[in-house]
């Protein structure tokens, strides 16, 4: 029985490492090609391990994309004013389908849901007559505006977590004399602080890897976010590997800092919120 344990526990070992090569490889070639020269990465068979090691990818990068900088303080900036505002707006219409009674909740909560099925192919046309006629395009405006005014996704998912938190506790700040925004801001804030960090992680990743959205508003390449920019990079320079690699790398190091650091209450939050 010890050594049928035994087995099994190796066994189940084995696969996680098999998961952990499968997905971290990628990450090991993408570190492996930043740290080698040119000339090494057309060596044949290639090699895991630059001999010798240099960083002259991340020195040619800054010296030929001079704004590359600039695109990575843009995507902060955006990226982080989404977060925040996805905070705010979502989670108070949360609230509202969460905790307020009303006999329409039901089917407008069924219209917000509905929303998520319409894929954003569909309004783009419509939305970029909009900006261009109220001069929106070419700022970050139409980047930020429209998540600002709510998200149907984390309206649902910040919906989700308040319904787990005991309703004794709405009853108790109507005894003290309090209303629906002193349970708002004084007893249901307090108490999401996983599902407020979850949701502010999934807006700032959802934005800072938006492609589509900075390339169609945005023409000046000073107002460009790091996304685009990659692509400007392989466009500019696609012969040299090591610099796209170096690219691609200061592109996912905010993301993986992000995840590691919050990580404790990315999971519990997504997991309290019944997305499992």
């Amino acid at each position: 029985m010890r050594t049928a344990k035994i087995a099994n526990r190796t066994y189940q070992y084995l696969l996680l490492l098999l998961g952990l090569l499968v997905f971290i490889g990628p990450l090991l070639w993408l570190v492996s090609t930043m740290l080698k020269t040119q000339d090494q990465t057309y060596v044949f068979p290639p090699k895991l391990l630059p001999q010798p090691f240099t960083l002259s990818a991340f020195s040619r990068l800054f010296e030929t994309m001079t704004l590359m900088p600039r695109w990575i303080l843009n995507s902060f900036i955006v990226s982080g004013i989404n977060g925040l505002g996805t905070i705010v707006t979502s989670s108070l219409i949360a609230f509202g389908f969460a905790r307020m009674k009303s006999r329409l909740r039901p089917a407008l909560f069924v219209v917000v849901l509905s929303t998520l099925m319409i894929p954003s192919q569909v309004t783009l046309i419509p939305m970029y007559i909009l900006f261009s006629k109220i001069g929106w395009y070419d700022t970050w405006l139409p980047l930020t505006i429209p998540v600002l005014l709510a998200s149907p996704y984390f309206i649902f998912l910040f919906r989700q977590y308040f319904l787990t938190l005991p309703r004794e506790l709405d009853e108790a700040t109507y005894v003290d004399g309090g209303g629906y925004w002193t349970i708002y801001s004084k007893v249901i804030l307090p108490l999401s602080g996983p599902i407020l960090i979850s949701g502010f992680i999934f807006s700032f990743v959802f934005t800072w890897t938006d492609y589509f959205t900075p390339l169609i508003f945005i023409q000046s390449e000073k107002l460009q976010m790091m996304s685009v920019g990659l692509q400007l990079i392989m466009g500019k320079n696609s012969q040299d590997l090591p610099m796209m690699a170096a690219g691609s790398f200061l592109a996912l190091l905010p993301i993986a800092v992000i995840y590691f650091a919050a990580q404790k209450y990315f999971v519990e939050g997504v997991v309290m919120s019944g997305i499992k």
